[in-house]
Order: C-alpha cells, then sequence, then structure tokens
C-alpha cells in the first residue's frame, strides 16, 4: 500500500476534449491513437464518435490505465451523477461511494479490484482527487481563492451570463496581481517538480518563466469560456464541478447511453505511443491525439514519432499536439509529408477549456506507403 497522497500522476486529463474533437474531425471507420492519462479523452472522443470509429488509448502507466478503465465501468454500471459522484467530480458520502464500488467491481478484473481495494482512500473524496497534480493544486486551491478575494468574489464569475460580462467581471472584482507571487512559489522547479508534476515531465521546463506564464493564463482559463460550462475551471477551483449540467459528455445520460452501447470500440493499452505506432500495419491508424507527449520526450524522439507517423499514417489522417515546455519539433528536418498549422491552433486555444497548453494541429498528405515528395 502506497504512503504518500497520490496514486498516479493525473486523476483527470487536461486536453479539452471539444478540441481534439475540432481538430480531428472524425468520420466513419477512422481509428484513433491517444493518450489515456484520466480517461476523459478516449471516452470523450468515444460518444462523440460514429459507431465505425475505434479508439486506442495508450499509457506506459498501469496504474493510469486502471483509473480509465474505473471511470469507464462506473459509467456502465452508475446513473450519471452516481458515477460523477463516485469518481469524485462531484461529492458523496464515503458509504455511498464503497457501496457503489461493490456494484462497479464485478466489471473489472481481479488485479484492478485488488489495488483499489488496498488504496480505500480515494472513498474519502474520490478516485480523481488522488492524482499527483490534483493533490498538489488542492493544497493551493484554498489561498488561491482567497487571494482572488474569497470563495463568495470567485462564485460570483459563475453568476455572468456571458463571456465578455465574465471577462469585466475578472478584470473588475477579482484580486489577480496578488495571485501572481503564489503562480510563482507553486511552480517553481523545486518545489513543484515530483509534487505537481513527476521530474520526467518536466525535462524541457524553463524554471524562470513558467510560473509567470501560467499566471497569465490562469486570465484566459477564467474568461475565454462560459464559466458554468466549464468544468475544468470548477474542478480546478473548487477541486469539484459545482454544476451537473457542466459535467463531461460521458457521464451525460446521451453519453451514457453511448458508453454502455459501444464500449467495445475503445481499448486500453499498456505500451508507449510509440511502440504502439511501431508495432501498427501501415494506414491502421489515421488520427493522432499526442496529448503532451513532447513535454516527456527528447527532441529526437519526438521528431522520430512524427516521422512515424507521417510514414504509418492512413487516409485522411490529422492529429493534434500539445505541449506546455517544449514541442520538440525542428519544422526544417520534420518529414515533408506532414503539415502544420499553428495558426489554427492559436484559434482553437482561445476557446480551450484548459488553455496552458500551445496547441499545435497537423495534416498528413498521402497515406502509408507513399514516397515522400
Amino acid at each position: 500500500m502506497r504512503t504518500h497522497k497520490f496514486l498516479y500522476d493525473f486523476g483527470i486529463s487536461q486536453d479539452d476534449p471539444a478540441t481534439e474533437l475540432k481538430t480531428l474531425h472524425l468520420s466513419k471507420d477512422d481509428r484513433v491513437l491517444c493518450v489515456a492519462s484520466g480517461g476523459e479523452i478516449p471516452l470523450e472522443l468515444l460518444v462523440n464518435s460514429e459507431e465505425s470509429v475505434k479508439i486506442d488509448a495508450v499509457d506506459i502507466s498501469e496504474l493510469q490505465l486502471y483509473l480509465s478503465n474505473l471511470k469507464l465501468k462506473a459509467t456502465m454500471e452508475l446513473e450519471g451523477t452516481e458515477a460523477a459522484g463516485f469518481l469524485g467530480y462531484l461529492p458523496a458520502d464515503q458509504p455511498d461511494r464503497r457501496y457503489w464500488f461493490d456494484r462497479i467491481k464485478r466489471l473489472l478484473p481481479e488485479e484492478e479490484v485488488q489495488f483499489w481495494t488496498e488504496n480505500d482512500r480515494i472513498f474519502e473524496k474520490g478516485p480523481i482527487q488522488y492524482g499527483r497534480y490534483e493533490t498538489y493544486i488542492a493544497h493551493f486551491a484554498p489561498i488561491g481563492r482567497w487571494l482572488l478575494g474569497g470563495r463568495e468574489k470567485v462564485m460570483g464569475m459563475f453568476d455572468c451570463t456571458n463571456v465578455e460580462q465574465q471577462t469585466a467581471y475578472f478584470d473588475d472584482e477579482l484580486k489577480t496581481r496578488r495571485l501572481k507571487v503564489l503562480f510563482k512559489v507553486m511552480f517553481n522547479r523545486r518545489l513543484y517538480s515530483n509534487r505537481g508534476v513527476s521530474e520526467h515531465g518536466l525535462l524541457h521546463m524553463d524554471k524562470r518563466q513558467t510560473g509567470v506564464r501560467f499566471f497569465h493564463k490562469f486570465r484566459e482559463f477564467c474568461t475565454n469560456t462560459p464559466a458554468r460550462e466549464n468544468w475544468y475551471l470548477q474542478f480546478m477551483l473548487f477541486n469539484r464541478v459545482l454544476f451537473e449540467d457542466a459535467l463531461p459528455d460521458y457521464l451525460q445520460t446521451k453519453g451514457r447511453q453511448r458508453v454502455i452501447a459501444e464500449s467495445s470500440r475503445l481499448r486500453f493499452i499498456k505500451q508507449t505511443y510509440t511502440d504502439r505506432l511501431k508495432e501498427s500495419p501501415p494506414g491502421y491508424y489515421n488520427k493522432f491525439a499526442f496529448s503532451n507527449i513532447s513535454d516527456w520526450l527528447t527532441g529526437n524522439d519526438i521528431m522520430y514519432l512524427m516521422d512515424l507517423v507521417a510514414r504509418k499514417a492512413g487516409l485522411n489522417a490529422s492529429g493534434l499536439i500539445r505541449y506546455i515546455h517544449s514541442s520538440g519539433i525542428n519544422p526544417q528536418a520534420l518529414n515533408k509529408r506532414i503539415k502544420l498549422d499553428p495558426d489554427i491552433g492559436e484559434r482553437l486555444l482561445q476557446v480551450d477549456r484548459f488553455p496552458f497548453y500551445n496547441l499545435i494541429p497537423f495534416k498528413i498528405t498521402g497515406t502509408a506507403g507513399d514516397k515522400e515528395q
């Protein structure tokens, strides 16, 4: 049994699946390769795509796969608000979570049941609350709310009826200048490394600028999209989703129905993104959601992966790269079949619900086996 507060790196995926959906344009018979992480991306792609679309979600962390599968099975077994309460998006009592888990565990492999049973602290707050990143942010969230002017002041954002009113409220009512110091402290590499994110994920981190950059991004986080509809914003500020109709699509009624009916087209696979692509037949995958794996890879490794995508991709191939610290891409050395579109990425970022990343959409010309022009 683990003694530290977190169980895995991420309790939730920080990628906004609405952005992936706008970029990938999923259509009949597409095959998607994505990162499992906290599970939201593969689940949201599942419920927002045609029945013929296949989704493979890979992760090198077995525990991230356990968490993703738990979200899938909770959605299949429980009602939407029950699943949200069990998982920790919404508040729930510990006895209720234990009761819900007793219903879910019949759908889980034995080793996963054993893991969750041994780590029964998840019943206190819900499993999504026990990611490394989530436990770190939860430690600072009350201080952040206080610096902004207090809980009631922050809640005022959620009373706004449009983003223009929300932006004016943020600028006029919230005391954001105080927050800059907190961001500098929170995202100082000495403190952030291994507490907020694994050291490996900070491979390209510029320790002098990250806190300041995140502070400036925080305004966009609070003002780019309607606060009442942005569950990421609600969760980061209050460690819960405030409004049930803001819950992820896979927990909404229509989404749950599709998860129950179509879960077989989603696979969780313990493997690196690169190895999965290397082992796949040419042309098998044609849609690629990278998340921010370039932050975790060397420049040479991400360039190798991009070249592999260019050589292996199927018809009408496209993808999305997210990164915080470095894309790892050298455009001059990029396979000519890959066409990057950072301008579209900038426009997408204006309505992304978690705008702390940089976005680079890309398309692949031709199909697997074509010779480079």
